[in-house]
């Protein structure tokens, strides 16, 4: 990408939203083995902390189109969708068939989950089909967002966002081939579920120095609405009136933007980015793709309190994604199968000129 000052803001954003998403699976996996053990306490407590952190996927999405906007205001460079075919798509096929290798006992089933697995969403590594989409939305319509007025765009795509996820969460699935599946979890592929992220970014990334103006100028008000989001998050589901268990809600669509300008704010006027963050950014898509079949073998263990049992499982399953990179960076085909390690500056202080990644 083309020379520019470093955001490194956007170091924060996507190690914070590596962890959150690294947290939701752990949680999980934590509920699952000490299911018939675990205290109530623990039990809400953990419940809590993934809602807290369904916010990491809808994250990924804003850094996406947030990064090819600040960096190709002018259009993108030659060769841009193949690299990301070899890049991301590459390594989300293969992971695939890994997902469906490790969890069907037949051949028939291996082949049914290695087709959801694929074209609906049907492992972890979805997220990667919708940002794809969204680079041939980028590549297709910049010319016309550029020329559009951004609070004309930001707010039609918020608005055909409730929609399309009030119509899943308020309707039942029709008695059709696939339609549990579509409604449980095959909905989330089209970008429909994900517009109001992929514009915000969008014009966030083409108007930063700008934006970040406007939310210091309110930054009082703004670091309040995190808590009042997942406090309303927390009221729908503690009163069933939102029940779906997933960043694919619609009360995420405020607690999202609210908790990414809150993390812009705390960290723009930082003069340094610590290791532990850069180097959870430079693996962040690799701990995405690999760190739940980790999660996959890892059994419960006796004795062990299920509060340190999910801060173990949180570490080991990072720390065994990385190990894999490291071992495997030697060989050429790594990066087409587990994913491309994110460019990260080795010493970074505000002002340095170094590529946005």
């Amino acid at each position: 990408m083309k020379e520019s000052h470093v955001i490194k803001e956007i170091y924060w954003l996507r190690a914070l939203a590596c962890l959150a998403v690294v947290v939701t699976h752990v949680v999980n996996t934590t509920l699952s083995n000490y299911e018939y053990t675990i205290g109530q306490y623990e039990e809400y407590l953990l419940i809590a902390l993934r809602f807290i952190a369904f916010f990491g996927t809808p994250v990924f999405i804003f850094i996406s189109e947030f990064l090819l906007a600040h960096s190709y205001p002018n259009g993108v460079p030659k060769g841009f969708l193949i690299k990301r075919v070899k890049f991301l798509l590459a390594p989300f096929a293969f992971m695939a068939f890994v997902f469906a290798f490790i969890t069907a006992d037949t051949l028939q089933a291996f082949i049914q989950q290695l087709s959801l697995n694929l074209f609906l969403g049907g492992y972890t590594g979805y997220f990667v089909l919708i940002i794809f989409q969204f680079y041939l939305i980028h590549v297709v319509a910049q010319r016309f967002l550029e020329r559009s007025s951004p609070i004309k765009i930001i707010g039609f795509s918020l608005l055909i966002n409730v929609i399309y996820l009030g119509f899943f969460h308020m309707t039942s699935p029709p008695a059709m081939f696939l339609g549990e599946y579509i409604w449980e979890r095959g909905h989330w592929l089209p970008v429909f579920g994900w517009l109001f992220y992929f514009t915000l970014g969008y014009y966030c990334g083409r108007h930063y120095h700008a934006v970040m103006e406007k939310l210091l100028q309110y930054k009082k008000m703004i670091y309040g609405l995190p808590f009042l989001s997942i406090g309303l998050i927390f009221f729908l589901v503690r009163y069933d009136v939102l029940t779906v268990v997933s960043s694919k809600r619609i009360d995420y669509l405020l607690y999202t933007p609210a908790l990414i300008a809150v993390i812009l704010l705390l960290t723009y006027k930082l003069q340094k980015t610590p290791q532990l963050i850069l180097r959870v950014s430079k693996y962040s898509f690799n701990i995405y793709l690999l760190h739940t079949v980790f999660l996959y073998y890892l059994p419960p263990v006796a004795n062990v309190h299920p509060a340190l049992y999910f801060v173990m499982a949180v570490v080991f399953s990072i720390a065994a994604s990385v190990l894999v990179v490291k071992l495997t960076s030697s060989a050429a085909l790594s990066p087409y199968l587990i994913g491309k390690t994110l460019p990260v500056p080795n010493n970074y202080s505000y002002g340095v000129k170094s590529k946005i990644v």
